[in-house]
């Protein structure tokens, strides 16, 4: 066989990318850092390792192959473990003889064989393969594990006794960790400490799905490398806290949001990723129609809009959009929230602090006194901050907040049920948008059918002659066999008119205000989730799960 690694070796000296006695500097540092090859060769100031492998590649006449021409022996993966393997991208595929090939991505790995070879203590060979393809075999057999102590199981004793040697991989264990999730669109990582495992689980388009955990015994140095992170006090386990973390990943910065909890078995640990980009309101979701009606309502002077739904409905997504979408430039905006998720550019925000009494009322009372134009409060959780915004409204504000309610008409009854008088709730408030989040369909894999009856019915689809064609969810490797990829909102506006004023003032319930708003056009969430599913954007079985509640 080539010895490819005095190839590119020679290569890289006879162009002078990198001198002789650097490139043995950095190959005898690799066995001291532990390091991927590019990384080190970054510090000798070698140029992008991306050209430097595609112009190694081109020169040397090395061959980039299809990994399924290779003759792939899954009894070979238990020789590398997925800590290893994730971190210096190497696939093991087959053996010849005494010698185990190995898939490569980049022809700077050659220069690794020795290091591989003496921590693997097997003779190496190598083959090069596309990026996109390691990463769908290392996705696929070395899901994120982090260490080669994954599955080992420990006691409790043994949980705060590592060596030196196992609490070096625990860094990148939590590296690998975000970043899975990150490229995973995962919207938070659960770290759950059990009695005898640890638990993670992500939670990708709405829905937990557990992958795979390294052992207890790594439960105190992950969860406290975490809290190192976050900037938290490690030493404190009985009382819960919360730290930042701002990382980056795939040249992409983010923060995620930490919060621990102490729990029976350890302290369990929640991270929320905070991506950056904020939405458009075009992005949200809504149909042609409620979007023209939702943007007029935001260029009102003075007001109230609130935005309702349960928890993770994407409220304060929502909320975002809009202030991303308002003038900046020729209006003051102030926001109060608990916590500040996203920082928009020409707003200034404002985070609540209850342990020093900075609440959301006594936010809202000092920011009128800065001559904002449009405030925006992260919930209105009692009855000072809901009359502070009622005033706030009257005094020529526009005030943008959340409510926990089911539907757009409940917002109305449940400030009234606060202490709110009636008047005063239909003379500033001017909209409530009741929203949920629906999964999309893959377009890669979804599948046509008809539907049988009862699906008709509950569709409302009354043309009998004319056949329907709805998509189900099949999964494919490009949605991670979920059938789902990424989530879209359902939308329920509710304009306040001068005839929903009335019922506001003859105390109705809101069945009653939902009745008349549905004759004058407003459409459902039930009624917007059927458009999507009839539209082949979502499935039957998202609107059932998402909007049960509303089917008859």
């Amino acid at each position: 066989m080539l010895n490819k690694q005095k190839i590119v070796s020679d290569y890289l000296v006879a162009k002078g990318i990198i001198g002789v006695l650097e490139l043995k500097q950095a190959l005898e540092e690799q066995f001291s850092a532990q390091e991927r090859i590019e990384l080190i060769l970054k510090r000798y100031n070698v140029f992008d390792e991306e050209q430097l492998g595609e112009l190694i590649v081109q020169e040397l006449g090395l061959t980039v192959v299809e990994f399924s021409v290779l003759e792939f022996r899954r009894e070979v993966l238990g020789l590398i473990n997925p800590s290893f393997a994730n971190r210096f991208r190497v696939f093991p595929v087959h053996f010849i003889e005494d010698v185990l090939i190995v898939a490569i991505d980049t022809p700077l790995n050659v220069l690794s064989l020795g290091y591989f070879s003496s921590v693997l203590k097997i003779k190496l060979e190598t083959v090069i393969i596309r990026a996109k393809q390691m990463n769908e075999l290392l996705e696929e057999y070395y899901p994120i594990s982090g260490t080669a102590l994954v599955n080992r199981s420990g006691t409790d004793n043994e949980a705060n006794s590592l060596t030196p040697e196992e609490e070096a991989p625990v860094i990148q264990l939590v590296s690998m960790l975000i970043s899975d999730a990150y490229r995973k669109r995962a919207s938070d990582i659960h770290v759950e400490p059990m009695y005898d495992t640890l638990k993670i689980r992500y939670r990708i388009d709405g829905l937990l799905r557990e992958v795979q955990s390294p052992g207890k015994k790594l439960q105190a140095a992950l969860i406290s490398r975490i809290k190192l992170m976050a900037g938290m006090n490690i030493a404190e386990k009985r009382l819960p806290q919360d730290g930042r973390i701002r990382t980056v990943v795939d040249n992409k910065e983010f923060d995620l949001r930490i919060s621990t909890l102490p729990s029976h078995h350890g302290e369990s640990v929640v991270l929320r990723i905070l991506d950056k980009r904020v939405m458009h309101v075009e992005e949200l979701g809504f149909s042609d129609q409620q979007q023209q009606m939702f943007k007029e309502i935001i260029g009102l002077p003075n007001g109230i809009i609130l935005v309702t739904g349960p928890t993770g409905s994407g409220k304060s997504t929502t909320l975002y959009a809009v202030l991303s979408s308002i003038d900046r430039a020729r209006k003051k905006i102030l926001t109060v929230e608990d916590p500040v998720e996203y920082q928009i550019n020409g707003i200034n925000q404002v985070q609540v602090k209850s342990k020093i009494g900075l609440s959301f009322a006594r936010v809202l009372r000092s920011m009128l006194r800065q001559a904002p134009d449009i405030i925006m409060v992260g919930e209105i959780r009692d009855i000072e901050t809901a009359r502070i915004a009622v005033q706030s409204a009257l005094t020529g504000h526009l005030i943008f907040s959340t409510l926990h309610t089911n539907d757009a008409p409940s917002a109305i009854t449940r400030l009234v049920d606060m202490g709110i008088q009636p008047y005063l709730v239909g003379a500033t408030l001017q909209a409530v948008l009741a929203q949920r989040l629906i999964r999309l369909l893959c377009p890669k894999c979804r599948q046509e059918y008809h539907p049988p009856k009862d699906e008709m019915r509950i569709l409302e689809w009354v043309d009998s002659k004319k056949e329907i064609v709805l998509y189900r969810a099949k999964g494919c490797n490009f949605c991670s066999h979920t059938g789902y990829l990424g989530r879209t909102g359902i939308f329920e506006l509710l304009i306040i008119n001068d005839k929903i004023r009335q019922l506001m003032h003859e105390y109705v319930p809101s069945t009653v205000i939902r009745e008349h708003a549905r004759e004058m056009g407003m459409v459902t969430l039930k009624d917007h989730a059927r458009r999507k599913v009839l539209d082949g954007v979502t499935t039957f079985q998202e609107l059932v799960r998402v909007t049960q509640n509303d089917i008859d």
